[in-house]
């Protein structure tokens, strides 16, 4: 079975995971893990040996781990995007659905000038394509520091937090329009970037989601940090199904079904 998680954002403040070893539910029975962006931040706080710590908790549980990229963990490593064997299936983290990367964020403008010093360092990278919008991307989050220091969770550092995630205004209505516009974005590129995708999954906005767009089901599968929670993504031959995580007794482990689609023939 192949299981899909997103936006861990272990050791940010923000998260409920608060051990690597409660997740070991989820990964019992396990025999490849798609781990879709923002694992961890390892642009802030976080040493080489922190980073690799996590690669080794995951690789020695399940056979096959791919650790895919996020905005926040750009160079965990070089996958920055995953596809099933007969291409059904795919995944990515999900800022390359936005031209911006992350449109809602008071570091937008920073973030808009490191990815248009990208594509002038990189005239070879085509922003119109995954691969190189990908790879732009990455380029510009490599070294962006955080406004917050994800790991510190005194009150008044929540509450700065807060201030910057929700002011000015704008922000949270930035948000709001990423979580209406994403599956149509995706459906809108999915014939060129994923051209036999019937299911693409997801991460990035937080937004634990499942959409249709004609042939095409999008999934979102939230985030460990925030209120809205997180989803769970199994492919087991042409079955997709997609539950609730839930915390149960300190451990992770999947909740009620949210929903299940059966694969066409490839």
């Amino acid at each position: 079975m192949l299981r899909i998680l997103s936006d861990l954002h272990f050791r940010d403040a923000a998260t409920r995971l608060r051990r690597l070893k409660d997740l070991e539910p989820l990964l019992a029975g396990v025999d490849e893990l798609w781990l879709n962006g923002d694992t961890c931040d390892n642009q802030t706080g976080m040493c080489a040996e922190d980073v690799e710590t996590i690669r080794r908790f995951f690789r020695s549980r399940v056979p096959v781990v791919h650790f895919l990229t996020g905005n926040h963990d750009p160079d965990i490593s070089t996958d920055h995007w995953c596809a099933t064997p007969d291409g059904r299936v795919c995944a990515t983290h999900g800022d390359a659905f936005f031209a911006g990367a992350i449109p809602w964020s008071r570091q937008r403008g920073v973030l808009d000038a490191r990815i248009r010093a990208a594509m002038s360092g990189h005239p070879e990278l085509d922003d119109d394509t995954l691969d190189g919008r990908l790879a732009l991307h990455r380029i510009a989050c490599t070294g962006l520091p955080r406004e917050c220091d994800p790991e510190n969770p005194s009150r008044l550092h929540r509450l700065r937090r807060l201030v910057t995630e929700f002011w000015p205004p704008r922000q949270p209505l930035a948000m709001l329009h990423a979580w209406r516009s994403l599956p149509d974005r995706i459906a809108a590129v999915a014939p060129r970037w994923f051209p036999r995708a019937q299911v693409v999954v997801t991460g990035h906005v937080h937004f634990p989601k499942v959409w249709q767009r004609g042939a095409l089901t999008v999934i979102n599968t939230g985030a460990f940090t925030g209120p809205l929670g997180a989803y769970v993504v199994d492919v087991a031959g042409d079955r997709v199904a997609v539950h609730r995580l839930k915390l149960r007794r300190g451990r992770w482990q999947p909740g009620h079904l949210v929903g299940e689609m059966q694969l066409r023939p490839a």
